[in-house]
C-alpha cells in the first residue's frame, strides 16, 4: 500500500534477492505483483521457508570458503 513500496524498489533495481513467503489465497493473490516484478528483472525469488532457508544456508556455505572445481571422473575414482 502506499508509495514508494516494495514493487518499486524491485523496478528501481534497489533490490538483489527476495524471500517472500506467504500463507492464504489472500496474501498470494496480493504477491503477485512482487513475484512478476522480481521474474522480470531476474531477481531471485524464494517463496517458501524451506526454500528460504536453503537459499540463506547455500550462500553461508559458499562465503565460507573458496569454491573448488572438480572433473566429475575424480568424483568417481575418489569412491574406489
Amino acid at each position: 500500500e502506499g508509495q514508494p513500496h516494495i514493487v518499486d524498489a524491485i523496478t528501481d533495481g534497489k533490490i538483489a534477492m527476495l524471500f517472500n513467503t506467504t500463507e492464504g489465497v489472500q496474501s498470494l493473490k496480493d504477491s503477485e505483483s512482487i513475484r512478476m516484478a522480481a521474474w522480470a528483472r531476474k531477481i531471485p525469488i524464494f517463496t517458501t521457508a524451506a526454500a528460504s532457508d536453503a537459499a540463506v544456508k547455500a550462500i553461508a556455505a559458499v562465503a565460507s570458503r573458496p569454491i573448488t572445481v572438480k572433473p566429475l571422473q575424480d568424483f568417481h575414482r575418489d569412491r574406489g
